[in-house]
């Protein structure tokens, strides 16, 4: 049997005052998920803060990314 994977978060989920938000399900490999772990860790977040924090830098940076290559 697997360990759940917000075992591997030392945070513990928290009300930071942010808006509603959907729950989905994600299937992510086990390398990606620990790696997803030291960032949420480093910074003190729990696993799905940790998540919506990576997801938004990469669609910032994305974002930013396909402009350029448009012009190209």
């Amino acid at each position: 049997m697997s360990t759940k994977p917000s075992k591997y978060f030392e945070a513990s989920s928290r009300n930071s005052g942010r808006p509603a938000s959907q729950l989905i399900s994600v299937r992510l490999p086990e390398e990606l998920l620990q790696r997803l772990a030291e960032i949420g860790n480093e910074e003190g977040l729990a696993m799905s803060d940790t998540l919506r924090l990576v997801l938004e830098r990469g669609i910032r940076s994305g974002k930013k990314t396909q402009r350029g290559s448009k012009n190209e």
